[in-house]
């Protein structure tokens, strides 16, 4: 597959996993639409264990459920769907310019996949590179001009993933405006669990990729785990 053709499936895959708020029904989810009751989904956790975190400086910032909930109509039947992602949010403490900020972020959503007779889908819809950073790294104030600059594999699960890099203009703790880069994981399948990881630091710090990887690297599944 062409360099651009591959990105742009990286970005439709990740993005799919981490729309949180833009879900969308396709005619192959009519099986899953139709019918009278709510159709709940429920992710399990997917996380960074201590043993990673130790090793890389990050520390946990926040694990927290987001409920979604959206009405599809299809066939002339509208069925209410609530999808629980779970969100795993770390953080590191990084020196850019001679001061200490909380500058390096990463985030991991668990999203749960769709069975329909022998096809799978993610519930969620496509977000842009734009827009998926800006959703998954939220604790950077506000993510523009996303470039792309590469890409490279990183084993997830026991999945060998295709991992997007970009750089983009982005405010980080403290007010400090600054080019980040951003490691962005196509999604990987966890048992009944979509995965995806999106890491981002001060482009000024190197070595950060290396704590990136190590973190992607170390993700556990609850369900995969159990």
């Amino acid at each position: 597959m062409p360099r651009e053709a591959r990105r742009r499936a990286v970005l439709r895959a990740a993005g799919g996993a981490l729309a949180l708020g833009a879900t969308g029904a396709t005619a192959g989810c009519l099986g899953v639409i139709t019918g009278e009751a709510s159709l709940e989904l429920s992710a399990a956790v997917a996380s960074v264990p201590e043993s990673a975190l130790a090793a890389t400086g990050f520390e946990e910032y926040r694990v927290e459920p987001v409920e979604v909930t959206r009405e599809f109509s299809a066939a002339g039947e509208t069925r209410e769907v609530v999808v629980t992602n779970q969100l795993a949010q770390y953080d590191e403490s990084v020196t850019v310019f001679g001061e200490r900020l909380r500058g390096a972020v990463f985030a991991v959503l668990s999203t749960p996949a769709v069975e329909v007779g022998d096809r799978t889908f993610n519930p969620v819809g496509d977000l842009d590179s734009r827009e998926l950073a800006e959703r998954l790294l939220a604790r950077y104030d506000g993510i523009d001009d996303v470039r792309p600059g590469g890409e490279e594999t990183v084993e997830i699960l026991g999945t060998d993933a295709t991992v997007g890099l970009f750089t983009a203009e982005a405010t980080i703790a403290g007010g400090v405006a600054v080019q980040v880069t951003l490691h962005v994981a196509e999604a990987v399948r966890a048992g009944p669990d979509f995965v995806v990881a999106v890491g981002g630091y001060p482009s000024v710090l190197t070595d950060q990729d290396t704590d990136v990887r190590t973190m992607m690297r170390s993700i556990v599944h609850e369900e995969a785990s159990a």
